[in-house]
């Protein structure tokens, strides 16, 4: 077994991690997203000697035919994704685990919302054979659905009597896509509006560590992302990063840009699976190798999402959006958008020039007020 690489704080060899880590719209592993290429890095221990325990599952929409269609535009199977986590770790969790999630696009908003479940709901006991069953978890996930405040009397009697209160030790997303965790376009719906508004995916108290990226150069209005815009009141142990990065959302996350030999012509999603990388190990978790990406692939050029989706018709209906820097919890620059910006002529994304105009960057820390 190859040495562990990381563990940037100290654990016990009994204290396992479980790594639940959910892919894009369309996402399987052979597309190569972060999510996936994060997945076969992850050591099998730790070099304290726990456990390392993955789950991974492909994104909405991966299935053929209609189910292939209505998983990307309206978000089918997305509650599917959360309570296939949500079991997994119910069945696999005990007393002294750290619970790690990990997401891109959909996958983000689904791991946002398995945190929401876990805090809402609690993770489930298990049954006198020892088992979560799915009968069990579709119980805790219409309770869910009622979308009662966490000390509502009914929420805290279905804690006490159905769950264990647990901590949710990292979460880490690429590019949380849309309010309801599906594109605009579909969330223009009524029935898909009225299927997700309930997810909670804001920042719980039972979170530890929180960390986005997010894609400077993405221009689809459909894919104006979600971020973290506030901490539970009186908490000074969360520690949350948002961090903007050079490209557009599938730059960000990966997983679209390959040639048929396997290679990888957009080098721009190897920085911020770099960064991701580099933000797990210093909380905990290990990994067989340190993903170092090629120098310069910052200068890569970002893809032109909003001409090219839908087979240019996207950029018909719906005008170029800028995104707009700052509103977030505590929101960065990352040093690849500096280096890119001096060194490529024109590379001026407009959200970036207004931030700046307005004071709204801090000299030398990258901090977006």
């Amino acid at each position: 077994m190859a040495a562990a690489v990381g563990d940037g704080v100290p654990d016990a060899a009994s204290s396992r991690k479980l790594v639940v880590l959910l892919d894009g719209t369309w996402s399987r592993a052979a597309t190569d997203t972060n999510v996936e290429r994060l997945y076969r890095l992850i050591a099998p221990r730790s070099a304290a000697g726990a456990r390392q325990l993955c789950a991974y599952l492909p994104g909405v929409g991966v299935k053929p035919g209609l189910a292939h269609l209505l998983g990307g535009a309206f978000g089918l199977g997305l509650a599917d994704l959360v309570k296939q986590g949500y079991r997994w770790l119910a069945s696999n969790w005990q007393p002294g685990d750290e619970v790690w999630l990990f997401g891109f696009s959909r996958g983000a908003y689904a791991v946002r919302s398995l945190s929401g479940l876990v805090h809402h709901c609690g993770l489930l006991k298990r049954d006198a054979g020892g088992q979560v069953t799915r009968k069990m978890v579709a119980a805790a996930y219409k309770f869910y659905q009622r979308n009662l405040a966490y000390a509502d009397p009914q929420a805290v009697a279905f804690r006490a009597q159905h769950s264990i209160a647990i901590p949710i030790h990292f979460i880490g997303v690429w590019e949380t896509v849309g309010a309801l965790g599906i594109p605009a376009v579909g969330a223009w719906f009524p029935y898909a509006r009225k299927r997700y508004a309930f997810h909670d995916t804001a920042l719980s108290a039972n979170v530890r560590n929180a960390c986005q990226a997010l894609a400077l150069d993405e221009h689809r209005a459909a894919f104006k992302p979600t971020r973290w815009t506030r901490v539970p009141p009186g908490d000074a142990t969360l520690r949350v990063e948002q961090r903007w990065f050079v490209g557009a959302h599938s730059d960000v996350g990966g997983g679209e840009l390959t040639d048929g030999a396997g290679h990888r012509p957009d080098t721009l999603s190897d920085i911020t699976l770099a960064w991701m990388q580099a933000k797990a190990v210093a909380t905990g978790l290990a990994f067989t190798t340190a993903f170092v990406p090629a120098p310069g692939a910052e200068l890569d050029t970002p893809n032109p999402s909003w001409k090219t989706f839908m087979y240019g018709l996207y950029k018909l209906f719906s005008p170029r959006f800028d995104r707009v820097l700052g509103g977030g919890v505590n929101e960065t620059i990352d040093p690849s958008v500096w280096m890119k910006w001096y060194t490529t002529p024109g590379y001026r994304p407009a959200s970036l020039q207004v931030a700046l105009d307005a004071g709204l960057i801090e000299n030398g820390s990258g901090s977006v007020a």
